[in-house]
């Protein structure tokens, strides 16, 4: 975010997007006085507190820890639908990949992570898969977060297909040297209307854990601060009730921040690598 805040590539749809962190895990956004802090996100500080299992990742990021250990520069891509795009968000430097990119950069302050947003409303993993194959893979990022699934359950195009599909954008991932982090889809209202809502869900955890790569489970998490007492789902949500709004778009990232920050840490500490992240 240094040299670049972010690349939005918006297109208005309709999709989603959500997320997890530490101890009974919790952070509080600490962009407060922080200079690359989005104005959005530093008016919305809030504390989102998970279940320690909720917040980790339970693979490794084994692309990204090489690139923070050898790089001053370090690419993610947000890939995704309208969560991703920001919809909800009062403007485009509160979408969560705008905030994660402050955010890394503050927790790894040689570092400068440039978080480029692919996020377009309304597309189908498979639309996702294509970008994958025309787009992503030529950028070289060192990860991808890939947020889907929503707009799958809700026009049922297929559990299999589905798997299918996520199962080959990862695996092309994988072999370009890129690393993968699922985000799985949010909890809202309505969700419980969607009959294969739980099949979707479902879906992506059996593919992540196959495929070895973390899961961002952020309707479990969304779930958890509402049934916490937390938030409500109306402070969670934007108007519509479905896509998500500042407060929770700054949870999103801080938490993600929390598992990439714990998850390259705990890799490069046992690596025994230079003490570049100190």
């Amino acid at each position: 975010m240094r040299r670049l805040l972010a690349i939005f590539i918006v297109a208005v749809g309709s999709a989603v997007g959500f997320a997890p962190a530490w101890a009974q895990t919790g952070t509080a956004s600490s962009g407060a006085g922080n200079p690359n802090t989005p104005p959005a996100a530093q008016a919305t500080k809030r504390t989102c507190l998970v279940p320690k299992e909720l917040g980790r990742f339970a693979a490794p990021l084994p692309n990204l820890t090489h690139a923070v250990t050898a790089t001053s520069g370090v690419h993610i891509i947000a890939l995704g639908s309208s969560s991703t795009a920001g919809s909800g968000a009062s403007s485009q430097l509160a979408s969560y990949p705008a905030r994660l990119d402050a955010e890394l950069d503050r927790r790894f302050p040689r570092k400068d992570f440039i978080v480029t947003n692919y996020g377009t409303g309304g597309q189908l993993a498979r639309d996702m898969l294509t970008r994958i194959r025309e787009d992503v893979l030529l950028q070289k990022p060192a990860l991808v977060i890939w947020q889907t699934g929503v707009n799958d359950a809700v026009q049922d195009v297929g559990v299999e297909s589905f798997q299918e599909t996520l199962v080959a954008g990862i695996r092309e991932l994988k072999s370009g040297g890129i690393d993968v982090v699922l985000v799985d889809m949010q909890f809202y209202p309505r969700s419980e209307r969607v009959a294969v809502y739980g099949d979707y869900l479902k879906a992506m955890r059996v593919v992540a854990e196959g495929q070895n790569i973390p899961l961002f489970g952020r309707f479990a998490i969304m779930k958890h601060l509402v049934k916490s007492g937390q938030y409500t789902t109306d402070q969670l949500l934007a108007p519509d009730n479905f896509h998500l709004n500042d407060l929770s778009y700054g949870c999103l990232a801080d938490l993600l921040a929390d598992a990439i920050e714990e998850q390259v840490k705990s890799a490069m500490r046992t690596a025994g690598p230079p003490a570049l992240l100190r």
